[in-house]
């Protein structure tokens, strides 16, 4: 189902986003972090398709107050750019703007008042301290980067997650992969997910050879029954 662009209430300002909801109903309600090219067409055909299973979804614009706050196209170019901005997001401020979100797809009449956390590629450590900060009901990464670094957080998790990736990443490489497993391992409900030949974005159609089809196919179906259990 096509969304539409909105604007969340934020302090005295208002964070853009793309909304997606279904026809009719209320289940759980999915926020999105994107990548750091932002909220693409790829990133709109998640929200869409999520809202076709019947669950409401918005992604929104984690770089809206940065001086390079619009979609960022997918080039070597992008890509530095898209890095370097996203150095620039506070954290801590990046938390408050997915809280901030949280709160605006509750309030719908979609949402049943249960929350998952999205994230892809730079949007995975937000999912692991959405997990520990804002008492979300589940949390799915998708190539996360860097999300090793914030394993210290899953001692305030309560809640479900699932971690996917490619065995061919180059910015979360296996040994990442492996300590992101090791500690998912600790607990009951946690998985991670390795897809062989799997490359850094290989959710994504945009990615042109890096996309795969297969893996991208597989992880959305094993998402789609963590939703349904949640």
């Amino acid at each position: 189902m096509a969304g539409q662009t909105i604007s969340v209430p934020y302090n005295s300002d208002a964070i853009p986003a793309y909304c997606a909801e279904p026809g009719n109903g209320s289940d759980v309600g999915v926020v999105i972090v994107s990548a750091i090219f932002g909220v693409d067409d790829d990133t709109k055909k998640i929200c869409d398709d999520l809202a076709a299973e019947g669950y409401p979804a918005l992604a929104l614009n984690m770089f809206w107050e940065d001086d390079d706050p619009d979609v960022i196209a997918i080039s070597p170019e992008g890509a530095e750019r898209g890095k370097a901005r996203a150095g620039r997001v506070d954290r801590a401020a990046g938390n408050a703007y997915i809280g901030a979100c949280i709160e605006d797809l509750k309030s719908r009449a979609s949402c049943n008042g249960k929350i998952v956390v999205m994230g892809f590629c730079f949007g995975g450590p937000y999912v692991v301290q959405s997990a520990a900060r804002h008492g979300i009901d589940g949390g799915i990464s998708f190539h996360g980067s860097f999300v090793e670094k914030f394993l210290g957080e899953f001692e305030n998790i309560s809640c479900p997650l699932d971690f996917h990736y490619g065995d061919n990443d180059a910015v979360a490489p296996m040994e990442a992969i492996d300590q992101v497993r090791s500690a998912c391992d600790q607990r009951d409900d946690a998985e991670v997910y390795v897809y062989p030949g799997g490359e850094h974005g290989y959710m994504f159609p945009n990615r042109g050879a890096g996309y795969q089809a297969e893996a991208a196919q597989l992880s959305w179906q094993r998402a789609l029954e963590f939703l349904r259990k949640i």
